[in-house]
């Protein structure tokens, strides 16, 4: 069957699918047969009508999206039948939902659009500030493994053009602070960033409260802009690098012609990415106004923005194609190991602070003393610290889980009221990202770094220290202050 035929197939089974699907909304209940349940018989035929029309794969996603909006089910239980709980379907589709965004040219466009500003060629130090925040706005909603592959090969460019040679401080500082950014970047935001999920997971579990993305980022944002502005001022008057003055913004002109207008398929991506953060933020922004809309859309959960994203992307088509395909992006976009993984770490941060088994209880006779003798800034700054020092020398997924259910025991056992729980769940979620260090804290990251001979070792290791502190200080008294206000 020609391409052509195909498409034309598609639409027709989903307008079908789409009929089926009014006709039973649209059929008044009866005795035996309510609303809801003409709803659901609804959403089975037009599933039925997709698998054998369509595939098995993709259409699925659809009835998940539809079964979640009967009030018996709502996302939260849909989420949770389909994928035992809704943060592992978050980060699924999450990862399918940017992956198409890496097969574009927005990496590069977006850094050539930064470096190259009027701004930008002012001097050398107004260039490095944009090639940092380039790479750090990136790396809000991708992946820092991704976008740091991604972008390595760009960067090898901007060093050739530039013409700065391997050896040399600006060259080290470069490769330092591209490292630093993209992995403080995933501590800035839960989206498509494992362990601020993991964290704000936890402490759901935990609680029954939820933590929304609007909440997170509130504190996750400002947090990290002001470390992006520390660690310029630190690499300027303390690293000092004494060749930097050799650096020439304007060559960097020469990349402005290599990198293709976006097209089509890059143009709906960024819409659909758009949308579904427009709909992680936009409740919370209106929550006083309109409480009963907040209410609404909280419940649909934060993975169910991402999986509307899904659908609007396996439905869009870009010069005859479709956007997204179902076996590439589950085998190359989706990170397996680390779904896996969250959802064995979800279970066992669940046990840990079950009352039943005693976990919780025991560790809170172990840290009480501990705890009682500290003060509330104290407390924060302990876990903060734990976190970022563990993270740098264990896998960030650990870190978060060993830090966070160990913060839950303890802090949920104190007078309600002394520490903002949530918020330092934020915050330990956030310093995980904080791993640049030794090749252990973050593997992908810190290996190709030092392996790419831009780097070393040993300056990974001091300057990614030195950011370390300042991070643990700015996260235990701005990001704590910003918390106790959203919260």
């Amino acid at each position: 069957m020609s391409t052509t035929k195909k498409a034309a197939r598609e639409r027709g089974v989903l307008m079908l699918a789409a009929g089926l699907l009014i006709l039973f909304y649209c059929l008044p209940a009866t005795e035996s047969l309510s609303h809801e349940a003409l709803c659901a018989l609804g959403i089975f035929l037009a599933s039925l009508t997709m698998w054998i029309g369509i595939s098995i794969d993709w259409p699925s996603l659809i009835t998940i999206f539809l079964i979640g909006f009967l009030p018996s089910f709502g996302f939260r239980n849909a989420f949770s039948s389909a994928f035992g709980n809704s943060t592992v379907a978050f980060l699924m589709f999450t990862f399918m939902l940017v992956y198409p965004l890496g097969q574009t040219s927005f990496v590069h466009r977006c850094t050539v659009s930064f470096i190259t500003n009027r701004i930008a060629r002012k001097g050398p130090w107004f260039f490095i500030a944009f090639l940092f925040t380039a790479v750090t706005v990136m790396g809000l909603f991708i992946s820092p493994s991704v976008l740091f592959v991604a972008f390595m090969p760009f960067l090898e460019d901007i060093y050739t053009v530039l013409e700065i040679p391997k050896g040399s401080r600006t060259a080290n500082m470069m490769m330092l602070g591209t490292a630093f950014c993209i992995s403080m970047s995933s501590g800035m935001t839960p989206i498509g960033h494992v362990w601020p999920v993991l964290a704000m997971g936890y402490y759901a579990s935990a609680t029954g409260n939820v933590i929304n993305s609007f909440q997170y980022m509130a504190i996750g944002i400002p947090t990290g802009i002001l470390l992006l502005i520390l660690l310029l001022l630190l690499f300027r008057y303390v690293y000092r690098p004494d060749d930097i003055g050799q650096l020439d913004p304007q060559k960097a002109m020469a990349l402005k012609g290599s990198v293709p207008p976006a097209d089509r398929k890059e143009k709906i991506v960024l819409g659909t990415m758009a949308l579904t953060v427009f709909l992680w933020i936009a409740p919370s922004l209106v929550r006083g106004i309109a409480p009963e809309f907040y209410n609404t859309v909280n419940s649909w959960t934060t993975a169910m923005p991402p999986l509307l994203g899904c659908i609007i992307l396996f439905l869009a088509k870009a010069d005859g194609k479709q956007i997204m395909n179902f076996r590439e992006v589950t085998t190359k976009g989706i990170m397996w190991g680390s779904i896996l993984m969250t959802a064995a770490a979800t279970i066992i941060g669940s046990c840990l602070t079950n009352e039943d088994i005693g976990i919780s209880a025991w560790l809170s006779g172990i840290m009480s003393p501990i705890a009682n003798n500290l003060s509330a800034g104290l407390l924060v700054l302990f876990f903060v610290a734990w976190t970022v020092i563990e993270t740098n020398f264990s896998s960030n997924i650990v870190t978060t889980t060993l830090v966070s259910s160990v913060a839950l025991a303890v802090l949920t056992a104190l007078p309600e009221g002394t520490v903002s729980v949530p918020t330092v769940l934020c915050l330990i979620g956030f310093s995980a990202g904080i791993c640049n260090m030794t090749p252990a804290g973050q593997t992908t990251i810190n290996t190709v770094a030092i392996g790419s001979g831009w780097t070393d070792a040993r300056s990974m290791f001091v300057w990614g220290g030195i950011f370390a502190l300042l991070a643990i200080v700015v996260m235990s008294t701005v990001g704590y202050g910003l918390g106790t206000l959203v919260m």
